[in-house]
């Protein structure tokens, strides 16, 4: 009996739709007191049921930009979530690199599109969709990350659209989410509640259509 068991849940995880969340820390889950239960993969995974596995491939302060002070590309969970061999990717990239010493448009725009053709080229054939993250806040007139609103709407996000144009990948803007920092204390991690919010949006958009 036991054999038999392990051998159900085998089958099942081979038919499973793998789903990497690949992005920084508001990915992560970054100031959630349980990121695993309450981080938008988690919630993801709760939603989905059985046929679905999601992965959090989130890493804190990770940019798209290659000579950043944190390159995506460079980290183990990058590395993995390419191994594991997902057929569905979110990806949200793009917070940390309005930082000043990171942004440059030009630069992040050719990272960024070489990060999704890496992706494209899995012989997974992932179906990618490109998350243009929720708005950076600043509170009482501070970035309190160093992340700046204007490189984001200026910049980051009008490029990401254009990419999702260029490749005719799926475009998901989150900009509307969160127009004040309500749900954001720091005016970049989103709580529990926006959090809950934010994974909401991300599964209408995606997974009830």
């Amino acid at each position: 009996e036991h054999h038999y068991i392990c051998l159900v849940s085998i089958v099942i995880k081979l038919f499973m739709i793998k789903v990497a969340c690949v992005g920084d820390s508001i990915t992560k889950g970054f100031t959630l007191l349980n990121p695993r239960k309450y981080s938008y993969p988690s919630l993801l995974q709760s939603w989905l049921g059985d046929q679905y596995e999601v992965r959090n491939f989130g890493v804190n302060n990770a940019s798209a930009r290659f000579d950043s002070d944190t390159p995506y590309i460079k980290t183990k969970s990058y590395k993995k979530s390419l191994e594991w061999g997902p057929e569905i990717i979110l990806l949200m990239l793009g917070s940390n690199d309005t930082k000043r010493s990171n942004w440059n448009r030009g630069i992040f725009e050719k990272d960024y599109k070489s990060i999704v053709e890496s992706y494209l080229a899995l012989p997974s054939s992932p179906k990618i969709y490109l998350l243009a993250p929720i708005q950076i806040h600043l509170i009482k007139g501070i970035p309190l990350m160093g992340l700046y609103p204007e490189t984001m709407e200026g910049g980051v996000r009008p490029t990401i659209k254009r990419i999702a144009d260029e490749f005719s990948l799926p475009f998901i803007d989150l900009k509307e989410l969160f127009p004040d920092s309500r749900y954001a204390f720091d005016g970049v991690h989103p709580q529990k509640e926006g959090t809950r919010l934010m994974a909401e949006f991300i599964y209408n958009s995606i997974f009830t259509k």
